[in-house]
């Protein structure tokens, strides 16, 4: 098993692929967030009461966004990869596909199509826990509403604060302002919603 992650920190190492992964990752994240965020707003508005909708429609957000990040980041990067390896192939006047690089290039796409696709959809899941409670009987469905946007808040304020490390910035400052831009969605489509 340590070589199989010794291959690919070798792999993220020759392509210089790290930072990319972290901004497809949350980038996409915030978007499945924010998304999210929206559903759980809409239903709201729209007085939807049975909470196997709101996962539903949470769900199917989550999953389109996820099949849309995978598709468009794999035929990018791939795209982009493809384009570096026949550059240097140009260069170096040799087939480079079987090298550490070529096979690097291909690993490379795949994987941040992996994170580009998944990320909206893991910051989607504290948004549709609470109604999963409401569905067990736990939670009624308007404290899951309530108890769903912040969650959504916080994994806003989280990814935020990792920005704010990375960047050595004040990271409290930093989650603040990722909860006001989910905030302002939030207050849009209460205002476009009529409440």
């Amino acid at each position: 098993m340590g070589t199989r992650f010794d291959l690919i920190d070798t792999y993220l190492r020759i392509t210089r692929s790290t930072s990319i992964l972290r901004r497809y990752f949350v980038m996409n994240a915030f978007d499945g967030a924010m998304t999210s965020l929206g559903v759980v707003i809409g239903s709201y508005v729209a007085n939807i009461d049975d909470p196997r909708d709101v996962i539903g429609l949470i769900l199917v957000s989550g999953v389109a966004m996820a099949v849309s990040g995978f598709t468009g980041t794999y035929m990018t990067e791939s795209a982009e990869r493809l384009k570096s390896l026949n550059d240097l192939e140009d260069a170096m006047l040799s087939d480079m596909r079987a090298t550490d690089f070529g096979k690097a290039s291909h690993f490379v796409a795949l994987i941040a199509a992996l994170v580009d696709g998944a990320a909206p959809f893991l910051a989607s899941i504290p948004c549709i826990l609470p109604f999963a409670l409401s569905l067990l009987g736990v939670l009624s469905i308007h404290p899951a509403f309530y108890v769903s946007i912040a969650g959504t808040l916080s994994v806003l304020f989280f990814l935020g604060f990792y920005l704010g490390r990375l960047s050595e910035r004040n990271v409290i400052f930093s989650g603040i302002k990722m909860v006001l831009a989910g905030s302002l969605v939030a207050l849009i489509a209460l205002l476009l919603g009529g409440e």
